[in-house]
């Protein structure tokens, strides 16, 4: 189980100098933690031992040689398991993720799409720690903590219950203008098996600088990275 000191750091603001930026579509800014920055903080929290992050399978979802360089994609499935303390058995969190790369070298290409699908796959599974692995930052590159209290702690501790609502409220993001668009544009190559149409729709939305418009909650460029294993492998 977690001990006072784990649980308190747990529900605490997420520290901005954590955060990195980069620039998304249409200019806006974005807000992410960079995978060996939510290792570390896995340390931090749980220790050296207690906790363990595996890749469980690692599948190659596309590759293409185009105009001299390799385009490849690799979906990787990801444990993250926490033990807190040596006398407690632990929780896990599984998540998945595609990861894609552009380059002159093939096995660099390859390379570089793992590394980039596993380190996204550990900080899926990580946001389920809560704001101190980044997931206030879905809710507009926030900082504050989104949980506010957790009602298991409250009957552990013999403490009234209150109602849960006073946890600080999530606002709800909208649809960003023409996504449903592109999404559409996907659905139809996902139909067809069609990669290459995939692959020319995801340069479309990098030149259009969309990439990171919002449909459903989710990034265009998340929805597309679903349509890739959606529509199937390609072989080498």
């Amino acid at each position: 189980m977690l001990n006072e000191k784990q649980y308190e750091q747990l529900l605490k603001p997420l520290n901005p100098n954590r955060v990195a930026k980069r620039k998304g579509g249409g200019g806006k800014q974005l807000s992410y933690l960079e995978a060996w920055e939510v290792k570390a903080h896995l340390t931090r929290i749980f220790g050296f031992l207690n906790w363990d992050w595996r890749v469980t399978s690692a599948e190659l979802a596309f590759e293409e040689l185009t105009d001299g360089k390799w385009n490849v994609g690799y979906k990787v499935l990801g444990t993250l398991r926490v033990t807190s303390s040596p006398d407690f058995q632990g929780t896990s969190y599984a998540e998945a993720a595609v990861g894609f790369a552009t380059l002159g070298s093939r096995g660099e290409a390859h390379d570089m799409a793992i590394k980039t699908a596993e380190s996204d796959a550990l900080k899926r599974s990580a946001i389920n720690l809560g704001t101190q692995f980044g997931l206030s930052l879905y809710n507009e590159g926030s900082t504050k903590d989104v949980i506010g209290r957790t009602l298991d702690r409250d009957t552990e501790l013999g403490d009234p219950v209150t109602d849960i609502s006073e946890a600080p409220p999530i606002e709800i993001v909208s649809d960003s203008e023409g996504a449903d668009v592109w999404i559409a544009l996907m659905k139809d190559a996902v139909s067809a098996n069609d990669i290459p149409m995939l692959l020319d729709i995801k340069k479309d939305m990098k030149e259009k600088e969309v990439l990171e418009n919002l449909y459903q909650g989710g990034t265009l460029a998340k929805w597309h990275d679903k349509a890739v294993v959606s529509a199937g492998k390609v072989s080498a």
